[in-house]
């Protein structure tokens, strides 16, 4: 496989980056740092031997370079190319579901009731913003909130 300059000096940021970022990670199941050993012509060995290389990148339908079991360090002979998907699910296997999910949280705030004490530091902060002036229509009103909604760029005043 034939690669144009551009096409590998791209391909040398996306390794810098990914060997760059792997620090940052949190570590492995086995409380391991996560580090990228190989080098960029092995890097690119693999994708190229995968035929994959066209494919790489993140989201559905694409590929991407996984550790195999997700433990070690991505390094040869503990790396292949799998769809994102799959890499996404296997990194999700044995963990514990969190206790705090979105779900459950928003179950938890739904039909709350403020109290008196909430509503007044709500409407404090809401008078502390600063008037505005739509130049569209001229009407005034409260910074954000329904003014940046239906004035400025979306108001119906608006020059089409």
């Amino acid at each position: 496989m034939k690669l144009t300059d551009e096409e590998l000096r791209n391909l040398r940021d996306a390794y810098n980056v990914q060997k760059k970022t792997q620090g940052r990670r949190k570590p492995d199941r086995n409380g391991d740092s996560i580090k990228v050993t190989m080098t960029f012509e092995e890097w690119l060995q693999v994708w190229v031997d995968s035929g994959k290389l066209d494919l790489r990148g993140n989201g559905r339908g694409k590929y991407c370079m996984a550790r195999k079991s997700d433990l070690g360090n991505y390094a040869l002979g503990n790396v292949e190319i799998k769809s994102c998907e799959e890499n996404s699910r296997e990194a999700k296997l044995g963990r514990k579901v969190r206790q705090c999910t979105r779900t459950v949280m928003s179950a938890f705030h739904t039909g709350r009731a403020k109290d008196d004490v909430h509503k007044a530091k709500l409407s404090e902060a809401h008078r502390s913003l600063p008037n505005v002036k739509c130049p569209q229509c001229g009407k005034e009103g409260r910074q954000g909130g329904a003014m940046a909604r239906h004035h400025f760029q979306n108001c119906k005043e608006a020059e089409l």
